[in-house]
């Protein structure tokens, strides 16, 4: 199923909606044309979910039993305590796109808050905010691989200047 979605998402992303088609079983060629657009999207994709912690989850657990698997995957995932999650409450001063796809930015911000310090967050939206506006950042701090410390956006919410 994992692989199912990465390909529909990682076709829409590169041919657009329109290009999605359904081989028919009908022709005789089916297995062939099936297994080579397959083994194509696999070496091609191999790249896209480097900072995914499903592989290594499943390296890990791969001796579990289904329903010790599920909890598991629930425990790991959970946000264990409250403290967790972080809020902060400041001016996105900078924006960096690090992806863009049809509907959706994944970025990387400058944020300075109202004490002075400055934060970086990274963030998956439809929409990008905008640059000097007051917001107000619910996430988790992650040390990120090639990023280094970020605060995952997990809310954002635009705050008026009289509130900020």
């Amino acid at each position: 199923m994992i692989e199912s979605f990465k390909f529909l998402a990682y076709h829409i992303n590169k041919c657009g909606e329109d290009s999605i088609r359904i081989i028919s079983e009908d022709v005789v060629h089916y297995v062939d044309l099936l297994h080579d657009e397959y083994n194509v999207f696999l070496e091609e994709t191999k790249h896209i979910f480097p900072h995914s912690r499903d592989w290594d989850f499943l390296v890990r657990s791969h001796e579990l039993s289904i329903e010790e698997l599920k909890q598991k995957w629930v425990d790991e995932q959970a946000i264990r305590e409250e403290d967790e999650r972080i809020k902060i409450t400041g001016h996105i001063k900078e924006i960096e796109i690090m992806k863009e796809g049809p509907g959706h930015y994944v970025y990387l911000g400058q944020v300075v808050c109202l004490d002075g310090e400055v934060n970086k967050v990274l963030a998956h939206s439809r929409e990008l905010p905008e640059l000097n506006q007051s917001y107000m950042i619910m996430g988790v701090m992650q040390n990120h691989p090639e990023l280094g410390e970020v605060l995952e956006v997990h809310k954002l919410l635009s705050r008026s200047e009289s509130s900020a």
